[in-house]
């Protein structure tokens, strides 16, 4: 009991110390999570100077080692926490060896700076993979490129560079379809050839940015032609451009921002300080050049120099009688160029709002959707579907053969109507004679219209057609009279026809008025296939034998194509 007596005397007296004391302890744990906080503090200051590209150094030993710990000859090592370049990739299109020669000297020159480098031929590589790969891999691509014959891509280069072309002038490939690719372009070129000067290398760096690629620096280009050539030869050039190229590169690996606003009118700087020169774009026939220069690391080129990209021509072929209707049509085309939205579809001469179809459906730009009605012969229905008045419908109205249906299975061509429900594809194939007119996609996207609408327009504006030759010299009367009645209809005008949900529905609209069916489908919906009801005959398109030789022909959309392209054969076996 005294034991006990005397422990609880003992604790009795230390607590009524701490009691007494108490304010000291509260002021000495006030100071101590005081200092915590300001060592806290001052600790992430430092971390933030050293990891932080661009700043200065604080004068600090241990914040100088640690910064020298994270850059290495201004590049960051694998150790820094955040990546701002992951590596380079030189992509090059040579003829004669200089280009590829280049690629090796860039690449060393690059490996000095501690970061991954890979040298592609343009010829052993799909762009449409490896250059979608870029947009999120964090790598600067470089792009060394020559301009040979007539200003002509090399051998090796061609089908890249043709592949970059299709896509910028594409409307139904994104704007922004390369947002995220960093990109530099060097070209090589002779300005003995004024005409075509380096074309190559222009046409590349402006696809590029059509696309959504950001440049890191402006073009550049060396001139085999040592009078005219900036450093004496387009070895110097190309050394002086390397130079340039490697400073830029250090700094994005130091994680510094765009010094401007990003609205450079073609690649001259407007922010204080910053000046530059822009090669000129006289791929018309201009005959002055300059290499270019800027101290910018991000450019973009101004809405002017969309506006400066070519019209891409188009080759079509067209029925010599059409081309009263085309020259009628030309002046009014240019009329809804440049008429508002509202005045366009009041005037527009096919009676239809192809304004609205393309602003609130496809949104893609007049001038290719006013060339795929007017120009082409489309009649646009609803707002996904079309019909057309084939070739050897015409032929036959006036006595003359018709199509190989006729000769393989006895249809009339002359009451055959040419249609399609589904504007859309899933490929885009390298002989299409539609010429990448319609738009493009992989699943349904467009607002639905109703079979009934799309059946009772299509014969309407088909018979509409029909009519138009009446009294036509050499068109025989009885034919005539027998081509206003449809009796069957072709669904192969362009497009997927299958993609339109309501296929089944119309096909059977189709057969209740006693029109057979044609459906012709690319291979690439084997699903779609199997629930398809029967139709009078079901054609599917084997373009190709083997798996690249069908990427590269039907250029499909689908990653699984091949897939896709058995399967629905399999499904046609099954029919």
């Amino acid at each position: 009991l005294d034991v006990s007596m005397d422990t609880w005397s003992y604790f009795h007296t230390c607590l009524a110390s701490i009691w007494l004391h108490r304010f000291y302890i509260y002021s000495a744990v006030a100071l101590g999570i005081s200092l915590w906080i300001v060592i806290q503090f001052t600790t992430t200051k430092t971390k933030k100077k050293v990891t932080e590209p661009g700043e200065k150094s604080s004068g600090n030993p241990t914040s100088s080692r640690g910064t020298e710990d994270k850059l290495v000859n201004g590049c960051a090592t694998p150790q820094a926490k955040e990546v701002y370049v992951a590596g380079v990739k030189i992509f090059y299109g040579s003829q004669t060896g200089t280009a590829k020669r280049f690629a090796k000297a860039l690449a060393e020159a690059v490996t000095s700076l501690n970061l991954p480098v890979e040298v592609i031929n343009m010829g052993d590589c799909d762009p449409d993979d490896c250059l979608a790969e870029e947009t999120t891999s964090r790598n600067v691509c470089v792009f060394l490129v020559a301009t040979y014959t007539d200003g002509q891509p090399p051998e090796s280069a061609a089908w890249f560079c043709k592949w970059l072309e299709e896509a910028a002038s594409d409307f139904r490939v994104g704007k922004t379809y390369l947002k995220g690719l960093r990109y530099a372009v060097f070209g090589l070129g002779n300005s003995v050839y004024v005409d075509h000067y380096n074309t190559v290398g222009r046409r590349v760096d402006r696809w590029l940015w059509v696309l959504g690629a950001s440049r890191v620096m402006t073009r550049a280009e060396g001139d085999c032609n040592v009078a005219r050539s900036r450093h004496g030869s387009i070895e110097g050039d190309f050394e002086a451009w390397k130079a340039k190229f490697l400073t830029r590169l250090q700094a994005l690996c130091r994680g510094e921002k765009k010094p401007c606003s990003g609205k450079c009118k073609k690649g001259k700087c407007k922010s204080p300080g910053k000046q530059s020169r822009e090669s000129s774009d006289h791929e018309h026939g201009a005959s002055e050049h300059e290499n270019t220069e800027a101290e910018e690391l991000f450019e973009t080129s101004s809405e002017e120099e969309a506006d400066a990209e070519e019209a891409g021509g188009t080759n079509a072929v067209i029925d010599v009688e059409d081309l009263g209707n085309i020259m009628g049509h030309m002046k009014k085309a240019k009329v809804l160029l440049s008429l508002s939205s509202t005045e366009a579809a009041m005037l527009n001469p096919l009676g239809h709002p192809l304004v609205w179809f393309m602003s609130q459906l496809l949104q893609v730009n007049i001038s290719s959707l006013l060339f795929c009605a007017l120009f082409s012969g489309y009649k646009l229905i609803g707002s996904h579907s079309g019909v057309k008045l084939c070739r050897w419908t015409k032929s036959m109205l006036r006595g003359r053969g018709g199509c190989y249906k006729h000769t393989f299975y006895g249809i009339q061509s002359h009451c055959c109507m040419e249609a399609t429900p589904s504007l859309a594809c899933a490929n885009k194939c390298v002989f299409c004679w539609r010429h990448h007119t319609n738009p493009v996609g992989t699943e349904w996207r467009w607002k639905m219209d109703q079979p009934e609408l799309i059946l009772q327009e299509a014969i309407e504006n088909h018979q509409n057609m029909i009519k138009q030759f009446r009294g036509v010299s050499g068109v025989k009367a009885d034919r005539f009279e027998e081509a206003l009645t449809v009796k069957h209809c072709a669904l192969s005008l362009v497009g997927e026809p299958i993609m339109y949900p309501q296929i089944n529905r119309f096909v059977r609209l189709l057969h209740q008025h006693s029109i057979s069916s044609f459906l012709v489908t690319n291979a690439q919906f084997p699903e779609e296939i199997r629930s398809l009801e029967p139709v009078t005959q079901l054609y599917v398109s084997v373009d190709a034998s083997t798996r690249e030789s069908l990427r590269r022909i039907d250029r499909p959309l689908f990653k699984d194509f091949w897939q896709r392209f058995l399967d629905s054969l399999k499904a046609l076996a099954e029919k």
